[in-house]
């Protein structure tokens, strides 16, 4: 399959939408078609569902997915070898995860191979934890981490650490009301949280949109909230509100399974084997 072909079939999925991918590409919207539909002639399946505001990928289209960035990779690195004045890794990763591990957990421990491979462009973007898996199927992101594992088809998962979730509250003021943080209404962390203690979860709700938009909102006396240890660990504006068990969640990082890894992801997922 020509390699263009299957530039345009990944831009096109990563965009969502054909009048999208055809601007990225410089394509007027009848050309990406006869480039999609040349793909699915010549596989002989359905890769895309056209929906009013967008496409959806078929199964066949996410197995075309998964080979195409491994050959556009491979395609890259080969010719790479033969760029005599330039020897340095270079090339772009996309990881996608949510925003109590990212600024805390993630960008430090990539930020040794970002120091000494200054032409890799590592794109971080925060997410909530249920658009993730979208995120990834709609090639948004090459790798996502996620606090669960999901039921993705084609689909590596490995567990890299762990966050332990405690229950937090100002140390300063007194007379703090009984309403719990969230980052929105589908965040689960609290009610999931009290229902591991045994405890069914009836306080009121308050929503902060993002991690530290909780913290600070705790911070002030306004509430109460679930929170990663690790994000006020040695923080003396708060305080730990003791229970029973101890309440953990697993780290998955999830990326398609391939035949082939570029060198910048492969070394990504040494750095973010363990944290």
């Amino acid at each position: 399959m020509d390699s263009n072909d299957l530039y345009s079939f990944t831009k096109l999925i990563e965009s969502g939408t054909f009048t999208k991918a055809s601007k990225a590409l410089g394509l007027s919207q009848s050309a990406l078609s006869q480039k999609i539909a040349k793909l699915e002639e010549q596989l002989q399946t359905t890769l895309v569902t056209r929906k009013p505001r967008g496409i959806d990928i078929t199964p066949s289209g996410i197995e075309l997915l998964i080979y195409a960035k491994s050959i556009l990779e491979q395609e890259e690195a080969f010719l790479g070898q033969y760029n005599q004045y330039d020897n340095e890794l270079k090339g772009q990763l996309r990881i996608a995860t949510f925003s109590s591990i990212m600024r805390s957990l993630i960008i430090p421990k990539l930020s040794g191979f970002m120091k000494n491979n200054p032409l890799v462009d590592v794109e971080f973007i925060v997410a909530e934890v249920v658009e993730l898996e979208d995120i990834l199927k709609s090639n948004r992101a090459d790798l996502i981490i996620l606090d669960y594992t999901p039921q993705i088809a084609k689909c590596e998962k490995k567990v890299i650490g762990q966050e332990e979730y405690v229950i937090i509250e100002s140390v300063k003021h007194i007379d703090i009301p009984d309403i719990y943080f969230d980052h929105g209404a589908h965040d689960n962390a609290t009610e999931t949280y009290f229902n591991f203690q045994g405890e069914k979860f009836s306080k009121r709700r308050g929503f902060m949109g993002d991690v530290y938009g909780i913290i600070d909102g705790v911070s002030l006396g306004l509430g109460r909230a679930v929170m990663s240890k690790h994000m006020i660990d040695r923080d003396k504006r708060f305080k730990i509100l003791k229970k029973k068990k101890r309440y953990f969640r697993d780290l998955v990082l999830c990326h398609y399974e391939r035949d082939y890894y570029s060198p910048v992801m492969e070394k990504v997922l040494s750095c973010l084997d363990k944290i």
